[in-house]
């Protein structure tokens, strides 16, 4: 991805001096894809970046990045971050990861667009998800770990429990943490392991415990992730369903040159709730040079009742860097 520097420049206020600099960078895709009711449709998509960063004069860093779609919403805090980082970490505000998906996140995707995200684990925090901003810090490295927390706001709830449209307030309920260490492997390559824990602002529901693991070997990358979430059981038309959430998702690619390949499984499909999915997935790209690559990818959607029949979404576009 290339970056246009707009300024680099030393501000001079007073006795004090910063150094500032704001860049520019972006990314785009143009193709047709095909959703999970056999529809074929075109998709295209720009998105700008801006990011800002300054070099304090007592050595701390402050900056922040939004990108041009999020304008509005980074006036709240719900798009884009601001952060400040220094000798103590990097602490972070606006719409930013939970401490556990920053530890973990989600296995490869395939395809230009990722129609539906198939790759995806639910996490119960991260991102301000359009409503309120949220807090993560990330701790100084300790040796190959790094370790993030993060803190949202709950909605406000009147005496007889009920929630106050419109009202958030900071909430020890929505703390998340994560961890995350680095691994050398010999000379071929490297990986990592982690994982985390997501709390919760329901009564009915015990937190979420997420654990991952990946590698980056002679080309070969895998990654593995699975996340366990307990719920009380309710009952549905005299029936008790169990609301429990068990995740699994893995990933496994290889590229040669400027080809690349990618396949994903992921599987949450005993979960009752809505979301509740299981999902195959193969891709392929080719680097076509300059920031671009040619990207296709298929997705199987297993019915998920007796008798339901299987759905498949495919893509075959073109994404752009610059």
């Amino acid at each position: 991805m290339k970056r246009v520097l707009l300024a680099g420049t030393a501000l001079c206020m007073g006795a004090g001096m910063a150094i500032a600099e704001v860049t520019v960078s972006g990314d785009g895709r143009m193709g047709v894809f095909s959703d999970q009711n056999d529809n074929l449709q075109f998709h295209s998509r720009v998105r700008i970046k801006f990011a800002a960063s300054a070099e304090l004069d007592n050595g701390l860093t402050a900056g922040g990045s939004i990108r041009a779609d999020n304008a509005g919403p980074g006036s709240s805090g719900t798009g884009g971050d601001v952060y400040l980082s220094g000798p103590f970490g990097k602490l972070s505000m606006g719409d930013v990861d939970s401490g556990a998906k920053a530890a973990v996140g989600h296995v490869a995707e395939v395809g230009y667009k990722n129609h539906d995200s198939p790759n995806e684990i639910s996490y119960q925090r991260g991102g301000a998800a359009g409503e309120e901003p949220a807090l993560q810090y990330a701790l100084p490295m300790m040796g190959p770990v790094q370790v993030y927390a993060s803190l949202g706001m709950a909605p406000v709830t009147d005496e007889e429990g009920d929630v106050i449209e419109g009202q958030y307030e900071i909430s020890a309920d929505t703390l998340a943490i994560g961890a995350k260490a680095d691994l050398a492997i010999a000379d071929m390559g490297s990986a990592w392991i982690g994982g985390g824990f997501e709390a919760t602002t329901s009564d009915t529901e015990d937190g979420h415990l997420v654990f991952g693991a990946g590698a980056d070997v002679s080309g070969f990358t895998g990654k593995i992730v699975f996340g366990m979430q307990s719920r009380d059981s309710i009952e549905v038309d005299g029936e008790t369903v169990d609301q429990d959430r068990d995740q699994f998702g893995v990933s496994a690619g290889y590229s040669a040159g400027q080809m690349g390949v990618t396949v994903f499984y992921t599987d949450d499909s005993e979960f009752e709730g809505d979301g509740g999915h299981e999902a195959l997935g193969a891709g392929f790209s080719w680097n076509l040079g300059g920031g671009a690559s040619l990207k296709a990818g298929f997705t199987n959607w297993p019915g998920q009742e007796e008798g339901d029949e299987d759905a498949q979404t495919a893509d075959l576009g073109v994404t752009f860097a610059f």
